[in-house]
Order: C-alpha cells, then structure tokens, then sequence
C-alpha cells in the first residue's frame, strides 16, 4: 500500500489505507434512504457515480432487486467492487471513467446517485453530467457534506486547502439542483449523522488500526503530514459541517 499526493483523508481513502466498507455518514442506512426518495425498485437501472468498494450497489441490488452500474475514477477501488459483486454473486457492471464525462448515452438510467462525492468534483459538471444520463421522469439523488449557514469562511478555505472539498450549503446544494433543470426538489438535513459517523468509524478501526493508520501516515508525509490528518478530522467533527441529501426530478421542459 502506497500514499500519492499530498496529505488528506481523501487520499487515505483512495489508497485502501482505511479499511471500512461506508465511507459516508450514515452508512447504508442513507444509502437506503436516497435510493427510497429516488423511487429505487426491481424495475429501476441506476447508476452509482464515485461507487468506491461498490458496497452500496451490491446492498441496493440486493435490497431492492434493481439493476445496477457503477463508475469509479479509481482502479483500485473497481478491482474491490468487482471481487465483492463476484462473491455475491450479484450482477453489477463496474466501469472506469471520469464523472465530469460520464460514457454513458443521454437518458441511459431511471436513477442517478452519488455518494459524499460531489463535494470533491466540479459541482456544476457533475451535476450536468447526471441530469445527461438520467431518463426523463427519473431522479438524481445526492447525499454529502452540507455547511452550516453561519460557517466561518476560514473553516471552509481550509478544507479546500486540505482536501480540496467544496461544500455547498443544504440550500446550495438545492440551488444547483434546479440549475441544472432539476425539478421537485428538496434537502434533508442530516447532520446528525456527522459526529455519529466519526464515532463509529474509530471504534470499528479499534486503537491497533488507528495506529496503523497513523504510522502509515507519518512514513509517507511525515509529522506535518499526520498533523494536517488530524486537522481534518476536527474539521468534519466541526459543529459547522453538516451533512444532508438532496434530490430532484428531470421532467419534461
């Protein structure tokens, strides 16, 4: 296992360093419940934008009996997602590409997700991208991170600087939305889920796989680097750092 780039928990994730299944606050709990706000059922194609281990579409294939496709810009992350479907015995096609260019034709799917990913792309591109593919009448469904009205603009720059994410506010997020043609469009806050999910993620880990993180981190960026790790991680734990889902509906003009 190798770190590239520079220090942020984005790349730790990205090279398997953190050995955890749900990435995102919530875990499959929210999964589930954007897949119900999207209309997700036996008839539904859906493709899973940024769909990482492929731990999501696996469980909505088997939740809701639908026919899923996934599309990761990372190798490494595709190679797991194919093994765990393969186990599974679950017919899921995994796909390399970039979200900004999804290779898919106009109004391939009935619904479109992403998962605590936007946030880390060109917004506007990526949300086009998922209006493109999906069906007319089909649904785009996003859950990510979501800043507080009152975030200090400082407390912002400095998760772009470390982790290049770009939150929106709940009400940005909506906006970009209907930008992009969306319509029926609505947020949930579920910022709760933050802290929940911080907790949680170090308790799986355990104090061993924390220390095995942190040593990985200090061999490859060193003492700054671990520091900056640790900064992060206050960032998300920040009281102004949210967490919501958002969902529109592409209908006819």
């Amino acid at each position: 296992m190798s770190l590239s780039g520079k220090p942020s928990l984005e790349n730790l994730l990205e090279s398997g360093a953190i050995e955890l299944e749900s990435l995102h606050p919530g875990g499959l709990t929210t999964t589930q419940e954007l897949a119900e706000l999207c209309h997700v059922n036996e008839k539904t194609t859906f493709l899973d934008v940024a769909s990482g281990t492929g731990e999501r579409a696996c469980f909505l294939v088997d939740e809701f009996h639908c026919k899923a496709t996934g599309l990761d810009a990372s190798e490494i992350l595709l190679e797991q997602a194919r093994e765990k479907a393969l186990q599974q015995r679950f017919d899921v096609e995994f796909r390399l590409g970039d979200a900004h260019d999804l290779p898919f034709d106009d109004q391939s799917f009935d619904v479109v997700i992403s998962e605590c990913t936007t946030c880390v792309l060109d917004k506007q591109r990526a949300i086009a991208e998922m209006v493109r593919v999906v069906k007319l009448g089909g649904y785009v469904g996003i859950h990510d991170i979501c800043w507080q009205e009152d975030t200090p603009e400082k407390l912002k720059n400095r998760l772009g600087d470390i982790e290049d994410e770009y939150p929106e506010t709940l009400a940005g997020w909506i906006d970009l939305f209907q930008e992009a043609g969306l319509e029926n469009c609505k947020g949930i806050d579920r910022s709760g889920k933050m802290s929940d999910w911080m907790k949680s993620g170090r308790k799986k880990l355990g104090i061993k796989g924390q220390l095995k993180i942190a040593r990985t981190v200090y061999n490859a960026w060193g003492l700054k680097g671990l520091l900056t790790i640790f900064e992060s991680e206050r960032i998300f734990s920040n009281k102004h750092t949210g967490y919501g889902i958002i969902v529109g509906q592409k209908t006819p003009l």
